[in-house]
């Protein structure tokens, strides 16, 4: 049994309606004497057919006959037609019907049988075939399975060799997927009782499903694209999975039954536009034909924008009609993004005219739509972006290669990289691994390598503005990087990051206003004044604020080399050790909780960059972590380190900072004293302190465990543990009143590490 949304995108089924309209017109154009033979003609041509026909009122004048409130009911059925008014020419026959409904549920073929009538079954030529139908202003509402059919401002038109049908808003709807065709146009031509579907056009598709969340959001000419699937959630509408099986499920019997064998439909002007996180990223208009085949559809869609010698980038996909994969194609290119309709500004692209996109590549997925697997190589040439995670300038142009071959659930809870190969510039990246998030098992192995390069050239793979200030640097010697990670929640004491590091580079050349020599002098910097806007203050030898190491407590690098940085007198700016424990932290906590900065990575920061969190932050850190490390001596970082850092709201260098917190200077810091402005480092804005400005008493724990750790390192002896355990650390001086700083009592002591301060 085929329902009403099976037959009504059928040739066949959209000519037997018509044919029904030729016959119901040969059922008016009786005898037209009087109003009531023209309504018992009616009336008698109905039943004949098994119907029930009524008419309200009965008009004969030069145009023809009118009839008014015309009902037609099929008993058995649930099926009703109403038509406000209808024409009938006297000598054409021709029918045109204007405002009513057709509304029911069920067997829409049967009805459709009994409209044709005997004649119709009987073969050849449909009665009333030649004859002209039109209609205008109808409201169609079908319930049948697996979904209703819903039309509003219904148009449609049949002569001898032409059939076309229009709607305002059409919709197509199962329990939980829906599509809505705004401006839908179907037409259909042919001769001697054969048609054909032969144009469809829509000005705006779109896709939802029932709880609200939109799939595929609406474009200004045609189909839209998905987004990307969001995070998944317990409470999360249908999967990806379901939603192509939805799809399919209501979109493959309207083909089967609207298309024949070798049938082609072509609709241009498809537009689409994907949203995620408050991003749009718009393509077209593009071309879309669809080529049906014996038990498949063949669908290609292709940029209407062309571009001379240029070898357009196409998606084609077969889509079986009954069981089987579907498997999609992209190639082409390379294209412009502006082209593929990509517009300025969005996702922070620039120039979409000149950067390029070429692709070729499968992808396949399974009958159920719950695999995809993936082969195929991605490049992006020319790209500029504007994009604040990235640098505060553009960056670029940049050039970027991708190969890729693996496979994902569409749930997202399971991704696997078989071979991946990335490439920017001369810089190449190897990634393989696989991830797993089901119920409560998460577990992920994987390894990324960056093969042994020449420094220089990793630099210059770099695109401009994303390391501005180091355009003028050159580097020589090698680098490269093996990072092999494994996590299984069910056995976390498992979890492997080992870490292989391969770094010979060196700074042959700097420019004059990057060279650490001039912090041997006053210089000036920027920094946060207490409200958070910028403020410049000297700083440097000779300044009023600048303490020499010579003059700080011994007590100050006990306490940094505990908090901050164990290893800082054995590593070369990098603590590729700390670093491994770190991934380790972020895998179990499942997202970053943890860094491993070392203090020459601070120093580099403090001294050159600013505070926005930036990729090309992090890489010109890196670079002139590098450069102090090779330029100045560990006392001499430490030195600039103790004397830029911040330890409280528009409060720099631990100068300052002593005669604030503790009113005194700062070779006199006790290990308690020191203790407590080493551990605020990570976040020096709130106080620690009570309102009588004795130390609160989470704080004043955490503070002997750091003491123990220190005696345990031989920094200090017994009694020094002692006389530390049993100092009172208070805000200047114990009974006076608390700082100004805000105080805050989720802030809580740090997790101790394991890691041991290495002696020098």
């Amino acid at each position: 049994m085929r329902s009403f949304h099976e037959l009504i995108q059928s040739p066949r089924a959209l000519r037997a309606l018509v044919a029904g309209g030729g016959a119901l017109g040969l059922l008016l154009i009786g005898l037209l004497a009087a109003p009531g033979v023209v309504r018992a003609k009616v009336e008698a041509q109905a039943q004949a057919r098994g119907l029930v026909a009524e008419v309200g009122s009965v008009g004969v004048g030069s145009a023809g006959v009118w009839l008014h409130q015309v009902r037609v009911t099929s008993p058995g059925d649930d099926a009703e037609l109403r038509l406000d008014a209808v024409n009938i020419r006297l000598w054409s026959g021709a029918v045109s019907a204007s405002g009513g409904s057709l509304r029911g549920s069920g067997d829409a073929e049967r009805l459709l049988r009994k409209v044709r009538g005997p004649a119709s079954a009987a073969g050849g030529a449909e009665r009333g075939e030649g004859r002209e139908l039109r209609l205008e202003g109808l409201y169609v509402r079908w319930l049948g399975e697996p979904a209703r059919v819903e039309a509003f401002g219904v148009r449609a038109s049949r002569t001898a060799s032409e059939l076309w049908a229009s709607a305002d808003l059409g919709r197509l709807a199962s329990e939980r997927l829906s599509i809505d065709a705004r401006g839908l146009y179907l037409g259909g031509s042919g001769s001697q009782g054969r048609r054909r579907l032969g144009r469809l056009e829509s000005t705006a598709l779109e896709l939802s499903w029932r709880d609200g969340e939109k799939a595929l959001p609406s474009s200004e000419h045609g189909p839209s694209a998905p987004r990307e699937p969001s995070a998944p959630d317990s409470t999360a509408s249908p999967g990806w999975s379901t939603r192509l099986r939805e799809l399919r499920a209501l979109v493959a019997p309207l083909v089967r039954e609207g298309l024949a064998n070798d049938a082609q439909l072509a609709l241009d002007g498809v537009s689409a536009r994907v949203q995620r996180s408050g991003e749009t990223l718009s393509f077209g208009p593009s071309r879309l034909s669809v080529r049906r085949e014996a038990d498949a559809v063949r669908i290609t869609l292709t940029p209407s924008a062309t571009e001379a010698g240029v070898t357009p980038l196409a998606l084609n996909a077969l889509v079986p009609l009954t069981s089987g994969s579907v498997h999609a194609l992209v190639k082409g290119g390379p294209v412009s993004l502006s082209s593929l309709g990509v517009r300025v500004g969005q996702l922070g692209l620039r120039d979409v005219r000149q950067a390029t996109l070429g692709a070729d590549g499968t992808a396949d997925f399974s009958e159920d739509f719950e695999t995809v697997t993936i082969d195929g190589k991605l490049a992006l040439r020319g790209v500029v972006v504007e994009r604040k995670e990235l640098s505060p300038e553009p960056v670029g142009p940049a050039s970027f290669d991708l190969a890729l071959k693996g496979s994902a659930r569409l749930d997202g809870s399971v991704f696997e990289v078989s071979t991946g190969e990335a490439h920017i510039g001369e810089l190449r990246a190897e990634l393989s691994g696989r991830l797993e998030e089901v119920n409560e098992r998460r577990y992920l192995e994987g390894r990324l390598r960056v093969p042994l390069s020449g420094c220089q050239s990793v630099l210059a793979a770099m695109p401009r503005g994303l390391m501005p200030l180091l355009k003028d640097v050159k580097l020589s010697g090698s680098f490269g990087i093996d990072l092999q990670v494994r996590y299984d929640k069910q056995a976390p004491k498992d979890t492997k990051a080992l870490l292989a590091v391969q770094n010979e580079c060196r700074v042959e050349n700097v420019p004059a206003e990057l060279a650490p020599q001039k912090f041997a002098h006053p210089f000036l910097r920027t920094v946060k004044a207490p409200d958070g806007s910028p403020l410049t203050i000297d700083s440097g030898p000779g300044t009023s604020t600048w303490v020499s190491i010579d003059d700080m407590s011994h007590h100050l690098e006990t306490a940094v080399l505990i908090c901050e940085d164990s290893r800082f007198h054995a590593h070369g700016g990098f603590d590729f050790r700390a670093l491994e424990d770190a991934i380790k932290d972020d895998l179990k906590a499942g997202r970053f909780v943890r860094g491993a900065s070392t203090v020459s990575m601070q120093l580099a920061k403090n001294l050159y960059l600013g505070q926005e969190k930036t990729l090309g932050r992090k890489l010109q850190e890196a670079l002139l972590t590098l450069l102090l490390e090779q330029q100045l001596d560990k006392r001499r970082i430490l030195e600039l380190y103790l004397n830029v850092v911040e330890l409280g709201p528009g409060l720099y260098g631990v100068g300052d900072a002593a005669e604030y917190y503790f009113a005194t200077p700062a070779r006199a810091l006790t290990l308690g004293q020191s203790l407590y402005l080493a551990s605020i480092l990570p976040n020096p804005s709130f106080s620690r302190f009570g309102a009588d400005g004795k130390l609160n008493a989470r704080w004043l724990d955490y503070l002997h465990r750091l003491m123990h750790i220190a005696h345990k390192i031989k920094r200090i002896d017994e009694v020094e543990l002692q006389a530390a355990l049993e100092e009172e650390i208070a805000f200047r001086q114990p009974g006076s009143a608390g700082p100004t700083l805000p105080a805050s009592d989720a802030d809580a002591p740090p997790e101790l590490e394991e890691s041991t301060p290495e002696p020098r």
